[in-house]
């Protein structure tokens, strides 16, 4: 079915107040996501203070009790008391005011949404379900090989099935391969097989091998500079290579090249309204719409990571620098035969390669900054404080909401073990003759860019975009995340303009372990036009 979507430019003119919306919106949240104050509740000060304390610290204060105290300390304390009492009575009114909302709006729908769901989650914290889950996926001696299900359970032609092969060390020492298919409920198929090498002939060098198989009747093509796409089966197969050696000994700066061979097949669709074929907003003759060719890329990019974990980091930066130029064949053309089949009609020339360089070149920048907030030492929960934390997220309760948001306590509730994750991309094509280059140059825009709060993909020549997260640990395995990221894109590289700037923003969860990333579930929202739910095993960032 052809899927044709203009930009909301309506979103534009009310810009203003939709972020005012989100920052309220996103407020609200934060009562629903982040880590309750472990202050004890009003009747279980004793219990909360034998659980929760060092056993030095309940030993000191026990001495403090036992100790005799003169009369003098007596009078000085009662004198304090006295005199801080009208302190405390002028200041009780504006805290009051201050979670009021929190106690009487925030609390009782906190309450509504999560009954649902919190004795699921209660269930699967209190027996162990994650760490059952884990053991039973993982293998091997040295418990180096993970195999898994992935799946897709949106209804229609994206509901998927497939596994996922993980293996370290499986050939060689310090070599690693994943082995991932995937089939689709219309018979479609996506196969995907790296594998990676370090410390090849004992040297620094290391290596990798990357295949990927595409059997699509759903591919789609996007009118660059919108979000119009019309149907494109894609046939195609991928060769990768790429090498690496670090620049410095600490491993900071590395270098990277690859290169690949690409048998781009691309086809006509099933049914004729389905193509672009029917529709003149667009040229495909140097674009090579529904043909055969094949690509050549080479990339160079330059690498900088200080990062304390791979999928998990809480300090540090990341850079990557890429250049890459992509030699493109001749096209091998449409005949009117194929024409009219799916056109139902001849009354169309043949298709064929119109001559001109299709090569192009893409650059693309990426930073990445984590800043950690907190006074334990890693972001990542432990075992036992993962227990320890499981209780706020399935009994939630009054007192509980309270002493989280009472201003003495806002700045550790907020700022405790908590992660501000910023990414800065910069994507950029530059064709070597206006007009003719391939129409898989375009970089797409997506929820893999990321741009989540939008079900539908851009295309177009320069991209730029800003994201920001806000994460916490919820369990061992298991980060919340609140998200708010902004893109724009251009026709020109001097063309930006806030005609063609948009939003998104929202929260969820992901799932992995410090070295190795699994999958997240979230909502993405743009505006006041509903909602998108991401579930993918691929991570935010790249």
């Amino acid at each position: 079915m052809m899927n044709r979507m203009g930009v909301n430019t309506t979103m534009h003119k009310r810009l203003g107040k939709v972020c005012l919306l989100r920052a309220v919106s996103a407020l609200l949240l934060l009562a629903c996501v982040v880590h309750a104050e472990n202050a004890p509740a009003p009747g279980d000060s004793a219990q909360m203070a034998a659980v929760a304390a060092p056993a030095d610290s309940v030993q000191v204060d026990s001495t403090d009790v036992a100790a005799p105290v003169d009369s003098a300390q007596v009078d000085s304390t009662a004198a304090d008391t006295s005199q801080a009492a009208p302190e405390e009575q002028s200041s009780g009114g504006w805290k009051r005011v201050f979670y009021w909302p929190f106690e009487h709006i925030v609390q009782p729908v906190l309450n509504g949404v999560v009954y649902p769901i919190a004795q699921p989650i209660r269930y699967a914290l209190d027996n162990g379900v994650i760490e059952t889950a884990v053991d039973m996926i993982t293998f091997g001696e040295k418990r180096n090989v993970l195999l898994y299900p992935i799946m897709n359970l949106k209804p229609g032609n994206s509901t998927m099935l497939g596994f996922t092969y993980r293996h370290r060390s499986v050939f060689l020492n310090k070599d690693y391969l994943v082995v991932s298919p995937q089939y689709f409920a219309n018979g479609d198929f996506y196969g995907d097989l790296r594998y990676t090498k370090h410390e090849l002939f004992g040297t620094r060098l290391f290596g990798g091998l990357r295949l990927r198989q595409y059997l699509d009747r759903d591919g789609v093509f996007i009118i660059p500079g919108t979000k119009e796409s019309f149907v494109m089966p894609d046939s195609s197969t991928y060769i990768d290579l790429r090498t690496g050696f670090p620049l410095t000994e600490d491993g900071r700066w590395s270098l990277e090249f690859s290169g690949s061979v690409e048998f781009i097949d691309r086809s006509l669709p099933e049914k004729a309204q389905d193509s672009i074929l029917v529709d003149p907003k667009f040229d495909i003759s140097g674009r090579g719409l529904y043909q055969k060719f094949r690509q050549y890329p080479l990339k160079m990019t330059l690498l900088y990571d200080n990062l304390d974990f791979p999928f998990t980091p809480s300090r540090g930066s990341r850079m990557e620098l890429g250049v890459r130029y992509v030699f493109v064949s001749d096209y091998d053309g449409l005949s009117n035969d194929e024409l009219a089949k799916s056109l139902g009609r001849r009354n169309r020339d043949d298709f064929g390669d119109n001559g001109k360089n299709h090569d192009y070149m893409r650059t693309d920048l990426m930073f990445q900054h984590y800043f950690y907030f907190g006074k334990a030492e890693t972001f990542h929960f432990s075992k036992k404080e993962a227990r320890q934390n499981r209780r706020f997220y399935t009994d939630f309760n009054w007192d509980a909401a309270l002493r989280m948001w009472r201003p003495e306590n806002v700045r550790e509730t907020l700022f405790e073990r908590r992660v501000i994750a910023l990414q800065y991309r910069l994507v950029d094509i530059w064709e070597m003759e206006q007009g003719s280059a391939s129409f898989d140059a375009f970089p797409f825009i997506g929820t893999r860019f990321p741009m989540r709060g939008y079900k539908d993909s851009w295309a177009a020549r320069h991209v730029m975009s800003l994201s920001a997260e806000y994460r916490w640990p919820i369990d061992y395995y298991v980060d919340g995340v609140l998200f708010d990221e902004y893109m724009m894109h251009a026709p020109g590289f001097t063309d930006w303009s806030f005609k063609r700037f948009y939003n998104s923003w929202g929260f969820g969860v992901r799932v992995r372990r410090p070295d190795m990333y699994w999958f997240r579930v979230q909502l993405g929202f743009h505006g006041l036009h509903g909602v998108n739910l991401v579930l993918t095993i691929a991570p935010e960032f790249r």
